[in-house]
């Protein structure tokens, strides 16, 4: 089977440095946000078809412009999802509120996650991590929101990295240098201890920049690229078994929360975790859960998110404490918000009951206890889904003269969420069988690791 022979990957890449030029040339920020849409969508395009040529007409003769960028196997299915995410995060933005800052830094998002997913050099790929998570810091400060809360969790963990990476390039290298960067790459996700500068994060940055710093997943990319190679048995079991511990911590931390922005923070944190963990039992079943599961978490967290920013936009900081009645006034953002939770927790027939069943059968292994710890970090995700539904959604029905129809970009952005979570929960044993390949791939090169 052939395909056309075009510079995808290139292209994708290009066109949000497109964008952000058209952005910083015109004035109005309506203007900005078209132009930023009209970029990804482009860039979305581009990539889904960098991931098809990937997959379908992997030789070429044609040596790539960009030598040191190009997908893989594990990475591939993932360049179209980060730009999806993207295109939705823009389109939940308000036009009464973006700013051309904030297009800027969406499309500076778009192209650092495409690049880190596609880097072939370990030393640009920790460059690309540290500069992706140092923009919130950006986004604070343009909201007139103190970053050092954020900076004092991140630094360090991106010290981290780099001194653990800077330490494995050399010929002598200690042997704990694994270990400062294990450290690093599964801080910089979020596991316990430091995993504060989530919430810290969701606090204090807008809910966009928020998402886009922590729903691509970077630090998997590093995990499979920089970490799995060379980490022994020990450490990578240990960092499983605290990426496990935070992924239950988490998700009854989200199930107790009082506003609707830490239980989301809380919530992806635990989902996040559970891609970590799967990486990091390094067998081929718990790869390949991770890698379904790093699609289906991410498209199924950014829906929920895409439903709590239409109402934050309309009603200010939401409350979980009381019963706020959402539903008679935007009963398509309660039906958005139902689908993605579900989708989250892996309910039959979305688009992350697979993955999740992948992950739950193919921990049995590390026993039973371990499958046991899976099944209440999925049921206390499900049970703080369903409480923040019936605050936000049930209750009384609250009147106001206030507009609150959906817009033309929001309701795209409602049908786009659902239909990937019914599609993708279709094609999900598709996906698995792909992954599976992948992951074989991936620990093949474990065989021989090599720093």
């Amino acid at each position: 089977m052939t395909f056309i022979l075009l510079p995808w990957l290139e292209l994708a890449l290009i066109f949000p440095l497109a964008g952000a030029l058209a952005v910083l040339a015109v004035r109005s920020p309506v203007h900005a946000l078209r132009w930023c849409l009209g970029a990804l969508t482009i860039s979305l395009l581009f990539a889904t078809g960098a991931a098809v040529d990937h997959f379908i007409a992997a030789e070429h003769t044609r040596a790539p412009p960009f030598q040191d960028f190009a997908l893989d196997h594990a990475t591939a299915p993932m360049a179209p999802v980060l730009l999806l995410l993207h295109v939705l995060a823009a389109l939940g933005s308000s036009k009464s509120r973006v700013t051309k800052s904030a297009c800027l830094r969406v499309l500076a998002s778009a192209f650092i996650g495409l690049a880190a997913l596609s880097t072939t050099e370990g030393g640009v790929l920790i460059l690309l991590l540290s500069v992706a998570a140092l923009m919130p810091a950006w986004d604070m400060t343009s909201r007139a929101r103190p970053p050092q809360a954020y900076l004092a969790y991140i630094v360090p963990i991106l010290a981290m990295m780099v001194v653990g990476w800077s330490l494995l390039q050399q010929p002598d290298a200690p042997t704990w240098a694994v270990g400062l960067l294990l450290a690093g790459v599964v801080l910089y996700g979020g596991v316990f201890p430091l995993h504060g500068w989530m919430p810290t994060l969701f606090g204090n940055a807008g809910f966009g920049g928020a998402l886009l710093a922590v729903l691509p997943l970077l630090q998997i990319v590093a995990a499979l690229r920089l970490v799995l190679p060379i980490a022994p048995d020990e450490l990578l079991t240990a960092a499983a078994f605290a990426s496990l511990f935070t992924a239950v911590y988490a998700g009854g931390m989200a199930a107790t929360q009082r506003q609707a922005r830490r239980f989301f923070a809380y919530l992806c944190l635990s989902q996040t975790s559970l891609v970590m963990f799967a990486v990091l039992l390094h067998t081929p079943a718990g790869v390949a859960a991770a890698l379904c599961l790093w699609i289906s978490a991410a498209l199924s967290l950014s829906g929920l998110a895409f439903s709590l920013r239409a109402l934050e936009a309309r009603f200010g900081p939401l409350s979980l404490r009381e019963h706020h009645g959402f539903y008679e006034q935007v009963p398509s953002k309660a039906v958005c918000f139902l689908v993605a939770g579900l989708g989250v927790v892996g309910f039959p027939g979305l688009i992350g009951f697979v993955p999740m069943e992948l992950l739950i059968s193919g921990s049995f292994e590390q026993g039973l206890w371990v499958s046991a710890a899976l099944a209440v970090a999925a049921m206390l995700n499900g049970v703080a889904i369903m409480r923040a539904y019936f605050s936000l959604f049930t209750g009384k029905r609250p009147t106001t003269s206030v507009p609150l129809r959906v817009t033309a970009t929001e309701r795209t952005g409602l049908v786009v969420i659902v239909v990937l979570m019914l599609v993708g929960g279709w094609f999900s044993p598709h996906v698995v069988a792909s992954r599976h390949a992948a992951a074989e791939a991936i620990l093949a090169g474990r065989a021989q690791p090599t720093p």
